[in-house]
């Protein structure tokens, strides 16, 4: 009974022997590896953004702001009912915010990689054999064949985890890239809103300093007529009409293109309907959003998306220089033939057991590495210039606001100057000293300075918004 033991366990051993010779080689294989540990890349964001106090800002410390929305910039209440118009009904955002969506599929593809794979096929096939197994006899050979397999890779090393956390690295870049695309969209709608009701109020200006000319070419021709003045003044009236006639058609047609390109940021390029808009110089200039130039460009959606990238590549070239190293695969398979489906298992046969991969002369690997590696460099120089043109467009922008901002202090001035003239000329028509004429003149003066102060007005607009996009003031 002894013996009979000492065989069946020598036996037993045997059959396992191939096995532990494995096991035992991959363990002597995968000790005498040199490991190293590849940390991923943490881009420091902090260490590339100069001071505050470098910029050309001036912030009030006490109502300092961590994060600002479009919504508490104190703009226009029809403005922010077109862009609730623009997000819920612009294609091009629609499908940006799909996205996402689609980034978070494509993920898949990691996960998936890492994961057991099970694959099944079952074949109908008719033949005839004469072989040795058919005892040199011809038969039909089984016409039915099926053939299953699995395999699996072990994450030894953490090569899957890598893929997996560039997988979700992508996912956040493509969420910040879909913030860019909404800041983009709402100031676009934003300068577009404000340009139409500077061309709208500037089309009614314009037809009152025309009504103007014409009553002063009127009473040109009475005077002329009358031998009081020559045909010299009428000539310079008549230019004079035929300017802002041609003043008046440029800015009509700028008005037409203007609501064309708003209403297709609205989702429909023939439908614009902007009743009940109050006049361009009534409206308030706001005041510059209150929020520190560094926490700024920490939140702004380009340089997120790019360090989100930089950080999925810094991960997959980890995951490649792992993948020069040994892995372990759990590899099935069985392959079952018979001629009559009621019995399935007439021939069958499994086999399957662990295989040591072992990238011992690789280069198409290696090569990879390199090119990796050299994406990573150009990267990271990418998201460093990303930086640079961020905080190039925020002081850009603050020192436009500002000189925009003295421009239209002097403007406005200006034109509550020609305004108190107006006045003083009106007074001394109404005592006879001066003539209709001279009133008239006075009366256009005015008004072309209030055109310059609404186009001074405009800019200081253009250059406020662009200074909340530079910062990254975005949607609630």
């Amino acid at each position: 009974m002894l013996k009979r033991l000492k065989f069946f366990n020598l036996f037993k051993l045997n059959k396992l022997r191939p096995y532990i010779y494995l096991l035992f080689i991959s363990c002597l294989l995968l000790i005498g590896c040199k490991i190293k540990k590849f940390e991923a890349l943490t881009p420091n964001l902090e260490g590339e953004i100069p001071p505050d106090h470098l910029f050309s800002s001036q912030i009030d410390d006490h109502n300092l702001s961590s994060n600002l929305f479009f919504q508490s910039l104190g703009l226009n209440d029809k403005l922010m009912e077109l862009i609730e118009i623009g997000l819920n009904e612009n294609p091009g955002w629609l499908a940006r915010m799909k996205s996402v969506e689609l980034a978070k599929a494509k993920a898949g593809y990691f996960f998936d990689e890492s994961k057991p794979q099970l694959t099944t096929s079952l074949g109908l096939n008719s033949g005839k054999e004469n072989t040795r197994e058919s005892k040199f006899r011809t038969q039909q050979t089984p016409r039915w064949h099926s053939r299953s397999n699995f395999s699996w890779e072990f994450d030894l090393w953490g090569k899957w985890t890598s893929h997996k956390k560039e997988a979700e690295q992508y996912i956040e870049a493509e969420f910040h890239t879909q913030n860019g695309a909404q800041l983009t969209l709402i100031y676009e709608i934003a300068n577009l809103w404000y340009r139409y009701l500077y061309l709208n109020e500037d089309l009614t200006l314009i037809k009152n300093q025309i009504k103007n000319h014409h009553e002063s070419h009127i009473l040109h021709l009475y005077n002329y007529h009358a031998g009081l003045d020559d045909n010299q003044s009428l000539i310079v009236m008549e230019n004079e009409i035929k300017l802002l006639a041609l003043d008046y058609n440029q800015k009509k047609r700028e008005l037409s293109i203007c609501q064309t390109q708003l209403s297709s940021l609205l989702g429909d390029p023939l439908d614009f309907n902007a009743s009940n808009t109050t006049l361009f110089s009534e409206e308030p200039i706001p005041m510059p959003p209150n929020i520190l130039p560094t926490m700024a460009l920490k939140n702004r959606p380009d340089i997120l998306a790019a360090q989100s990238k930089l950080i999925a590549h810094t991960h997959h070239t980890k995951a490649t220089k792992l993948n020069l190293y040994p892995s372990i695969n759990l590899n099935l398979s069985s392959v079952a033939m018979t001629s009559d489906l009621s019995r399935p298992f007439e021939q069958w046969k499994i086999s399957g057991g662990p295989t040591l991969d072992i990238p011992i002369w690789s280069p198409q690997r290696k090569t990879q590495v390199a090119v990796d590696k050299k994406h990573l460099e150009i990267m990271e120089l990418e998201w460093k210039e990303t930086i640079l043109n961020a905080i190039k467009e925020v002081e850009l922008s603050l020192i436009t606001h500002k000189s925009f901002s003295e421009d239209l202090k002097i403007s406005q001035n200006l034109k509550d100057e020609y305004f108190k003239l107006v006045k003083l000329t009106n007074y001394k028509f109404e005592a006879g000293l001066l003539s209709k004429i001279d009133l008239l003149k006075k009366i256009n003066a005015a008004v072309q300075a209030k055109r310059k102060a609404n186009a001074a007005k405009l800019n200081c607009f253009f250059s406020f918004l662009n200074l909340a996009m530079s910062l990254g003031v975005n949607w609630a």
